[in-house]
């Protein structure tokens, strides 16, 4: 037995009032075609189109009934009926009702409900107009219906695309609007919204009627990142987290400092001895002008202070230097006043007992009295690898180094690659060169020979040579300090400052006093 869902409009099958893959049928599934709909006829397992003006037909060539005003076998006469609301094979006939009408033994000349296609009586539907439903065909299809069009009692559909529901009249997960083509935001609990409005409960960081907003300080697509603390508020952009700056903060995000600031508040300035005063944002560490040292450039060379270090420290500081914002020190002997700048009256300083001679003006060894002794009070012993531990005023050996040492104060062992020889050092005391080439162990493998000098002939002479170059420094550097002295106390006392200030070793010895 054929069964076609009456519930359902003529091309529509099932339960959910599907339509019918195939045109012209009434099917009772997808594919199975056993009845046609008005207007075809069936051929084969599908339908056909009757021929024109059919209203249906036994085949191609043969009609059943003509659509209203024609007749004949094909249909080919036209024929006007005496009622408009008739379906008529002749002038005076009236064989059915037109959709809408009904009571043909009255000519059809009442009218249905206005909601049906057909109908028994003015209140009984037998289908209805697309889409609507129910016994008087009163309510309407959701607009989620494929097709517009759902079973006329219960108003189950096949839905359209975004739609679901058994009527189709609710969104898929995560859409909303009139035809559900609006996507809730992805701040929405579970990613679900009022189906009208949009509006749900939000996730963590979201905020709004429709959690489409961060809350006040963060951004992103899931508002994750923090605004910037540069931004005025505190707020910025949903999407890119830009903002309005406060002072001193820069950059679309307000994430940077304004030149010469920086820190996590940008609340520090770069200092003064930045070059272009341009540092890093987060410690302020910069590259310095030529006055300035340390991370920050905020320091002055030595000799140097002011608040951008190009004013010189008073020749009377001691070697402690001077304040690096007034100039203030601790002075020499023979100075006084807040920056050392005044000369003592009557100034006049003893040498140390140390000394053999000394400055006359600030009591600074000039040759000390022992040759194991050395510094501007010869108060610190020659190394003790110089030869006969004897060494200048400033602590360079004087007749060269002690076995396996070299350098100027013979403070640096020789390479342990070097090989052994039978006498002496095993490098140059002068600049450490081995004498009788690298051990086999070394890097070559092999002996080196190039580098082989006679010790003893060599050693001899250079140790000769030295003494001679060392006494005859000593007697020029004293008669120059004393015609310097003559000429002017303040440039004498600025050379020996210059001379303190050459010499890295001395200084590192008389700092640890």
């Amino acid at each position: 037995m054929i069964h076609v869902n009456a519930a359902c409009d003529p091309g529509y099958y099932g339960d959910l009032c599907e339509k019918c893959y195939h045109e012209g049928c009434m099917c009772t599934n997808e594919i199975n075609c056993p009845l046609c709909m008005d207007g075809f006829y069936k051929s084969g397992y599908l339908c056909a189109r009757c021929p024109k003006n059919c209203l249906s037909c036994y085949s191609a060539t043969l009609c059943q009934d003509c659509l209203q005003g024609y007749t004949g076998n094909t249909c080919e006469n036209a024929n006007t009926c005496a009622f408009q609301t008739c379906k008529c094979t002749s002038q005076g006939a009236c064989n059915g009702c037109k959709d809408g009408y009904y009571n043909i033994s009255n000519n059809c000349i009442n009218q249905c409900n206005p909601n049906c296609s057909t109908c028994s009586d003015g209140t009984t539907c037998i289908t209805c107009k697309p889409g609507m439903y129910g016994t008087s065909c009163d309510s309407t299809c959701s607009q989620g219906c494929d097709g517009v069009s759902c079973n006329k009692m219960e108003g189950v559909c096949s839905c359209a695309a975004h739609f679901t529901g058994p009527k189709c009249n609710q969104c898929m997960l995560g859409r909303y609007g009139l035809s559900c083509e609006k996507l809730c935001s992805n701040g929405c609990v579970n990613g679900s919204c009022n189906i009208l409005d949009g509006s749900c409960f939000c996730k963590t960081n979201f905020a709004g009627s429709k959690c489409d907003q961060c809350v006040a300080g963060r951004y992103g697509v899931s508002c994750e990142v923090m605004c910037s603390q540069g931004c005025d508020g505190g707020t910025c952009n949903r999407i890119d987290g830009t903002c309005n700056c406060n002072t001193p903060y820069a950059g679309s995000k307000c994430d940077q400092c304004v030149p010469r600031w920086y820190g996590t508040s940008c609340h520090k300035q770069c200092s003064n001895g930045c070059i272009a005063r341009v540092c890093n944002k987060i410690d302020g560490k910069c590259t310095c002008l030529g006055n300035f040292f340390g991370d920050l450039c905020d320091h002055c060379v030595s000799g140097k202070y002011g608040e951008d270090c190009d004013k010189n420290c008073s020749a009377g500081c001691d070697r402690n230097g001077c304040n690096q914002i007034n100039g203030s020190c601790s002075c020499v002997e023979e100075y006084t006043g807040p920056t050392c700048e005044q000369i003592r009256n009557n100034y006049s300083a003893t040498c140390s007992a140390n000394c053999l001679t000394c400055n006359q003006t600030n009591g600074w060894c000039l040759l000390c009295a022992s040759k194991h002794m050395f510094g501007f009070t010869c108060d610190f012993e020659c190394s003790k690898h110089c030869l006969n531990q004897s060494c200048s005023i400033n602590g360079d050996c004087n007749l060269g180094c002690a076995t396996n040492f070299y350098g100027k104060k013979c403070d640096i062992p020789c390479p342990n690659k070097c090989a052994e020889v039978e006498t002496g050092s095993r490098c140059s005391h002068e600049n450490g060169v081995c004498k009788n080439g690298i051990t086999e162990s070394s890097e070559t493998g092999t002996p080196d020979n190039k580098s082989v000098e006679p010790a003893g002939i060599v050693g001899g002479v250079a140790a000769v040579v030295i003494v001679g170059l060392v006494l005859a420094g000593v007697l020029l550097y004293v008669r120059t300090r004393h015609n310097q002295r003559l000429q002017s106390s303040e440039y004498e006392t600025t050379q020996v400052r210059s001379n303190e200030a050459t010499d890295l070793h001395v200084y590192a010895g008389l700092n640890k006093r």
